[in-house]
Parts: structure tokens; sequence; C-alpha cells
């Protein structure tokens, strides 16, 4: 009985930080941006995030498609990690410029760079 109460457990363990997929398809709205040489981030010309199960993204201001491509998702030393790459019509924003560390944290969807300019992205669940 033991056995088997430590097996449940322990399968409950996963770090809940770490999303996978399923929690992270959906549409997020961009809250703000931090990093950067400065310290506070850049203005963006998009506001909100959607990544599709086909692991298509899309970049909107408001309804508006500005950049779109594909994702990848990989875990790495207990961390998830999310590689953007832009379609064609290339993004002069550094959204896409290296992978990005992913953490979900109850509503909040949070994608850092893990060096370089160490912009910050944090989103919230869009209200459909």
């Amino acid at each position: 009985m033991v056995a088997i109460v430590a097996t449940f457990w322990a399968c409950d363990q996963k770090d809940d930080a770490n999303p996978d997929q399923n929690e992270l398809v959906g549409k997020w709205k961009l809250e703000d941006i931090s990093g950067g040489f400065s310290g506070s981030g850049y203005n963006a010309d998009w506001n909100y995030l959607e990544l599709k199960a086909d692991l298509t993204y899309r970049r909107l201001q408001n309804d508006t498609l500005r950049y779109q491509g594909t994702y990848a998702i990989q875990e790495k030393d207990g961390k998830t990690f999310i590689d953007f790459k832009s379609s064609p019509a290339l993004s002069n924003s550094p959204f896409e410029d290296q992978e990005k560390e992913a953490v979900l944290e109850k509503d909040k969807f949070i994608l850092s760079d893990p060096c370089c300019d160490l912009f910050q992205y944090e989103f919230s669940k869009a209200k459909n």
C-alpha cells in the first residue's frame, strides 16, 4: 500500500512551472516586455501571441496578423524552452532571435531569453 501511495505522489509532483504544449495552446495577451540593454524592454508592434496545436504561432496586433511561423518545445536540464521560427515575412524584433525559457505560473505565461539581451515577455491568458 505504501508503494502505491508513493508512486501516485511521485507522479503528481510534475513541476507546474514547466508547461507542456497543451497548457500553452491558445491566445495570450502581452502584458509587459522587460530587459534589454536599458532594462525597460522595447515597444512591441504586437499585443497577442497565439500558439496553435499544430506547432504554428501568430503574433497579432489585436486581430491583425503581424508575424507568424512555427515553434518547437524542448526540455533541457529540467526546464522548458520554446524556439520560435518566423515565416518569410521576417520580424525586426528580437522575439525570434533565440529560444526562450517558458514558465507558467497560474494564469501568467513568461518567456525569457536565456542570455544576451535577456528580454522577458509576460503574458496573461486572453479572454476570447
